[in-house]
């Protein structure tokens, strides 16, 4: 019998809105009076998300907005999705943000697969979304069948217990999944019993993508044939893996902190004489680690990659090289292993991560720290006696939350000592920062307000003054420096 936790009862609607309440309250997804942005494709998976949370929002103190992307892979049929998000969003006086990309172009500039590529951008489109509206969190539609696929592919391609666990129902603190204890069957049977009109996606269909193959053929001829509870079982096995994989990487974080000899954001050095002492499933998590430090990307690296790098690990001798996805080389230098990112392949997903105030946020998309720290202005000395690594505000003056973000285009930013504002692209300019490294410079927005170019100038309108009481503290340094 499948489990209670999966299964719904087709015929009641409320019992599933208290599922989806409960998913929501168990892990702390949303938060009273905040923004959330409902990622939708057209699909009926987004489309029931979008319903449900709808009715849901005044309980939850919530408020909604759309975003939809057209990835530019299906022409007209795209096409058509947006306009059909755009109409649902409008029927229910939300607003939408609808955009076009070239994830085809994207991912041939990059290397990356269709899917991987696309995913990318979505996320990112996403995140923008989120910095344009003041939003916290991103809600996202994936189900218990996604979640059974999802963790099937990664057992067909060999990955570890962290490729195991699945999705996470919140992730980073900012997307979550409040539809991912619910099958697929009962979110169209919602739709349909409230006569939810939805879009299909002819891409879902084609064979050649490896998920679509799985979801099509092997997911039915493994629950028909083995086991009809498959996607209870594989979810089971995501949340076993879920709780152990946290236990490990705390254990693990303790080590990577001990055989990491330093780190500038885009180069990590490892004391190889320490790792070749550690066991081969601590040594695996070191290197995934340490690539993820340096490229900012959170996925598991692949076993083929790792094992290739513990390889050079235990070989003897000198110089050894091996080139890891996303532009990462990893060399052995007698004592040192060295990750390194090659500004080629440089390029900085936006991101955008909530600043612990006080405490220390970490940016692995560039590899850095901020640091933040409340004081009395009696202790917080003279704000022009300050280096250009960390900066003085008006803890007063400040609207909290306060986030860390690359730039988008269009930003603007109030100099101090300057009047009015200017764009940031043009204070870089003048500042004669290389293209190349602008989307490395973190800034740190109250509201939609830039308050500190992290490393070079604060805004005028946060300066303190005489009237100042109190003062936040902000400084930036590299991961492990």
């Amino acid at each position: 019998m499948e489990n209670k936790k999966i299964r719904n009862n087709v015929g009641e609607t409320m019992d599933l809105l208290r599922q989806v309440a409960e998913q929501i309250h168990k892990h702390a997804m949303v938060v009273s009076g905040e923004t959330v942005v409902v990622g939708v494709s057209g699909g009926p998976d987004s489309v029931a998300l979008l319903h449900i949370l709808y009715r849901l929002r005044e309980n939850l103190n919530i408020k909604l907005v759309v975003a939809h992307l057209n990835h530019r892979f299906r022409g007209v049929e795209a096409q058509a999705d947006a306009r059909f998000v755009l109409d649902l969003a409008e029927r229910m006086h939300l607003q939408a943000f609808v955009e076009s990309r070239d994830v085809p172009a994207y991912c041939a500039r990059n290397g990356f697969s269709a899917q991987a590529g696309a995913r990318e951008v979505r996320y990112s489109f996403f995140s923008e979304v989120a910095v344009k509206t003041g939003a916290s969190r991103v809600a996202l539609g994936h189900h218990a069948d996604d979640q059974a696929e999802t963790i099937l592919l990664h057992i067909i391609r060999g990955t570890g217990p962290g490729g195991l666990r699945g999705m996470l129902p919140v992730r980073d603190d900012f997307f979550i999944r409040p539809l991912l204890n619910l099958r697929r069957r009962d979110i169209v049977a919602y739709c349909d019993r409230h006569g939810l009109i939805y879009r299909h996606d002819s891409s879902n269909a084609t064979p050649k993508y490896l998920r679509n193959r799985v979801r099509l053929e092997l997911m039915p001829l493994l629950e028909k044939n083995y086991n009809p509870s498959l996607v209870y079982t594989l979810n089971r096995l995501g949340e076993i893996c879920r709780d152990e994989e946290e236990y490990l990487e705390k254990q693990v974080g303790e080590i990577y902190n001990r055989v990491r000899l330093k780190s500038n954001g885009h180069t990590v050095s490892l004391d190889r004489n320490r790792l070749q002492s550690c066991p081969q499933a601590i040594v695996r998590r070191v290197v995934r680690r340490a690539w993820a430090e340096v490229c900012g990307d959170k996925d598991e690296l692949g076993f083929r990659h790792i094992d290739q790098v513990v390889e050079i690990i235990k070989g003897a001798g000198g110089y050894r090289q091996v080139t890891l996805p996303r532009g990462v080389i990893c060399q052995t230098n007698y004592d040192l292993l060295v990750f390194t990112l090659s500004r080629e392949n440089n390029e900085v997903p936006f991101y955008q991560h909530l600043l612990k105030v006080p405490g220390v946020t970490f940016i692995p998309e560039i590899g850095v720290l901020i640091g933040a720290q409340v004081l009395p202005r009696g202790e917080a000395g003279d704000p022009a006696g300050l280096g250009p690594q960390e900066v003085l505000l008006d803890y007063g003056v400040l609207s909290l939350p306060l986030v860390v973000r690359r730039r988008l285009a269009g930003d603007r930013f109030s100099p101090l000592g300057l009047e009015g504002t200017v764009k940031l692209k043009k204070f870089f300019i003048d500042h004669k920062v290389p293209r190349y490294m602008r989307d490395r410079i973190p800034l740190v927005v109250s509201g939609n307000d830039i308050i500190w170019v992290a490393g070079m100038r604060p805004g005028d309108r946060w300066k303190v003054t005489e009237a100042t009481e109190t003062c936040l503290r902000l400084y930036i340094d590299d991961y492990g420096k």
